[in-house]
């Protein structure tokens, strides 16, 4: 009785909280780009495998894709962009691109290659966007979105774990790719729906 009772406010607070436009546009956002990495990591070595690498292979590019990604962040957010909403939608197509370079990896030297092109795009847009996520948090729910945030990660990488193994064990990585090109290009889209919305409303002066 306790519990039902506990559940039954929790979902009043969360029927009759409003939150922020922006905050959800650009969640949403977030999580069809975690969908589309997440879908591949837990089967990467095996991705590696089927176009003739082996384990070092592996290692190595995840490393690559790691370490280009925290030293371009450290460049890049060194210094004070004016034209920060720019430089978010300019990440995230150079992002996008890198997804989309999965079709083409028939060798290691693209999958490195593939791999230092989604670490740049992610450099760029990953701290805005988590930038603009903290600016449009509602300070009357902040704790229950920043929850939902990592609530959300998880969530989304448990599923796509599961989608991207039945996915390559049934109809091949092919068709794996393709579904991240499309999750990544969904979230393309609510960046793209986020720009229009602020410049709607006036907020936006920065692109």
């Amino acid at each position: 009785m306790g519990c039902n009772a506990s559940a039954g406010r929790c979902w009043i607070y969360f029927k009759n909280m409003k939150i922020n436009t922006f905050y959800k546009i650009l969640i949403s956002s977030y999580g069809f780009s975690l969908f589309s990495e997440s879908i591949l990591v837990p089967i990467y070595a095996i991705f590696v495998q089927k176009i003739g690498g082996d384990i070092l292979a592996a290692s190595g590019a995840m490393a690559t894709f790691l370490l280009t990604q925290g030293i371009f962040t450290l460049i890049i957010h060194r210094v004070q962009w004016k034209n920060k909403i720019a430089l978010l939608c300019g990440g995230w197509i150079i992002w996008v691109i890198g997804i989309a370079s999965y079709l083409f990896i028939s060798n290691i030297f693209m999958l490195f290659v593939t791999q230092i092109l989604t670490a740049m795009g992610n450099a760029i847009a990953d701290p805005l966007l988590f930038e603009e996520l903290a600016e449009h948090t509602d300070r009357r729910a902040k704790e229950f979105e920043w929850r939902f945030f990592s609530g959300l990660e998880a969530l989304v990488g448990g599923v796509a774990a599961i989608i991207g193994g039945l996915v390559a064990t049934f109809y091949g990585f092919t068709i794996l790719i393709y579904m991240m090109i499309a999750s990544a290009t969904i979230s393309l889209l609510f960046i793209l729906y986020y720009i229009k919305q602020q410049r709607h409303q006036g907020i936006l002066h920065r692109f």
